[in-house]
């Protein structure tokens, strides 16, 4: 079975309740699938957080929680 019938195959077993969310998708990765590559300022901003989080610099996700009261 080739890529196309495959894809024709899983299409047709999607739930009719999922189709809004499938349709979606395919139109996401129809449109070029995802987000533009990252700028140099971008990766060095990254480069900044994973120093931050080497030092210790962070706050875990309970803490964000209770910050927020959430």
């Amino acid at each position: 079975m080739g890529a196309n019938e495959e894809l024709h195959r899983l299409v047709d077993m999607v739930p009719e309740a999922d189709w809004p969310l499938a349709s979606r998708f395919l139109h996401f990765l129809a449109e070029g699938g995802g987000d533009p590559p990252l700028s140099e300022a971008d990766w060095a901003a990254i480069r900044e957080g994973e120093t931050e989080i080497a030092r210790g610099e962070f706050v875990t996700l309970d803490d964000l929680k209770i910050e927020l009261g959430l």
